[in-house]
C-alpha cells in the first residue's frame, strides 16, 4: 500500500495534473492507448481500478507492450516480485498500477524538486 503522504499527493492539483499528463507520455510511448486518463479521478482506489482495469488486457494477452511500459517506467522484475511477496493479497493488475502511481509520482516529484 502506498504512503499517506504519496496518496496525498495526488489530491494536489498541480501534481495531478503532472501525473495524468506523464502517464500518458508513458504509455503512448509504450505504444498503448492513453483515452483513458482523460477520465482519471484523484481518489487513490478508484485512480489504481482505473489503472488496473487498462492492464488487465495486457497481462491476459501477453502483450508486448507491456514489458516496454515496464522498462520505460524503470520498473525492474526485481521491483514487483518484492512488492508482490509484500502484497500478496493485491491482484498482478492492481500492483503493477500501485507500483505506477508511485512511480510517476516519485518521477514528478523529482523534477520539480531538481529543475528549479
Amino acid at each position: 500500500m502506498l504512503e499517506p503522504e504519496t496518496i496525498k499527493q495526488l489530491q494536489n492539483e498541480d501534481l495531478f495534473v503532472l501525473f495524468a499528463q506523464q502517464l500518458r507520455k508513458d504509455f503512448e510511448s509504450s505504444g498503448l492507448p492513453a483515452d483513458f486518463v482523460d477520465r482519471l479521478s484523484r481518489d487513490f482506489e478508484t485512480l489504481r481500478t482505473q489503472i488496473a482495469e487498462v492492464l488487465e488486457p495486457l497481462d491476459r494477452h501477453h502483450s508486448a507492450n507491456l514489458p516496454i511500459l515496464l522498462y520505460r517506467l524503470d520498473l525492474s522484475e526485481h521491483q514487483l516480485r518484492k512488492y508482490s511477496a509484500a502484497e500478496p493479497d493485491l491482484s498482478f493488475e492492481m500492483m503493477l498500477a500501485e507500483l505506477i502511481i508511485k512511480r510517476i509520482l516519485q518521477k514528478i516529484i523529482l523534477r520539480k524538486t531538481f529543475s528549479k
